[in-house]
């Protein structure tokens, strides 16, 4: 079997048959116009035919090269973005998160991660979808639920405070003032009516009223639509943190109940070991410390 000529002079002719110039070949690649030189008699030698025409002031490929120039040429370029491509899933961070917590809780920190790492390049994609990092090429998950997922490391980033939240003009057009005012309101229910109905009974409160108001399959258009002023919604205290700061949205009757469920964070087994996770996932943690400090900051 033929054996290939030596990669490192093909890498200096796939150059220098662009450029048709070894001065300009040896400023590319940081070397003397003389190693240039070398590399070309060194291929020509192994391959035992001419492959460049010199003249005193032109330099021309002869047939020869211009046979092997385009395949060199695109095996190397080829290999550069597969280099490329390694290095990048080194400090490329793929997060998948919920439109709202994206949006409301994530969004606004990640200014201060990409400060505190700048060779970390974050995306984030935000889906509802089960969770199958691996197919979906993503390091890691942001999800509510009870941090139960097959095949993933989950910890819980912070407590399940949650609370009614309604708009200013919807707390006063129905008046509520009092727990037992939300007979009379629209309950916005997010994926299913069992957060409502836990919500009812840790707070004493009747859970039949559960099962009424809309459903949504996403907790972003439940926010929406509380602020909207088309009904009450539960809410975690740091996803809306902001809008109660604000005066947006307003905690009603000052009642904050733990749930059972909260925000996980979901990573494959041996992720830490990656120095873009482990590095996201300190900070994580550290942002959900930070926010225990509030109760209505607090995160779920």
């Amino acid at each position: 079997m033929d054996t290939l000529p030596s990669l490192p002079a093909l890498r200096v002719f796939a150059v220098a048959g662009r450029t048709l110039s070894f001065t300009k070949t040896a400023e590319i690649l940081n070397v003397t116009q003389a190693a240039v030189s070398h590399q070309i008699r060194v291929l020509e030698d192994q391959l035992g035919v001419p492959l460049f025409q010199r003249t005193t002031r032109s330099l021309s490929l002869t047939a020869a090269g211009q046979q092997l120039l385009p395949a060199a040429a695109a095996a190397f370029a080829q290999i550069e973005r597969a280099v490329a491509g390694v290095r990048r899933a080194q400090t490329l961070l793929a997060i998948t998160t919920t439109a709202s917590f994206g949006a409301r809780w994530l969004a606004p920190r990640l200014p201060r991660f990409a400060e505190l790492h700048p060779e970390i390049e974050v995306s984030v994609r935000h889906t509802e979808t089960p969770l199958d990092l691996a197919a979906e090429g993503l390091d890691l998950a942001i999800r509510g639920g009870l941090g139960k997922w097959p095949g993933l490391t989950t910890e819980l980033l912070g407590s399940s405070v949650t609370v009614p939240v309604a708009s200013p003009d919807y707390i006063r057009r129905l008046a509520l003032t009092e727990s037992a005012d939300l007979a009379r309101a629209t309950l916005l229910h997010d994926g299913d009516r069992s957060d409502w109905r836990e919500w009812l009974i840790v707070a004493h409160l009747d859970p039949a009223l559960a099962q009424s108001g809309p459903v949504y399959d996403d907790d972003n258009v439940l926010i929406e639509l509380a602020l909207a002023g088309q009904g009450v919604g539960l809410a975690v205290g740091s996803v809306v943190e902001t809008l109660l700061k604000e005066g947006r949205l307003v905690a009603l009757f000052d009642r904050q109940v733990t749930l059972s469920y909260g925000y996980y964070l979901a990573y494959p087994p041996g992720a830490l070991a990656l120095p873009k996770v482990a590095a996201f996932r300190r900070f994580a943690l550290a942002q959900a410390r930070a926010s225990e400090g509030s109760p209505r900051a607090r995160l779920d």
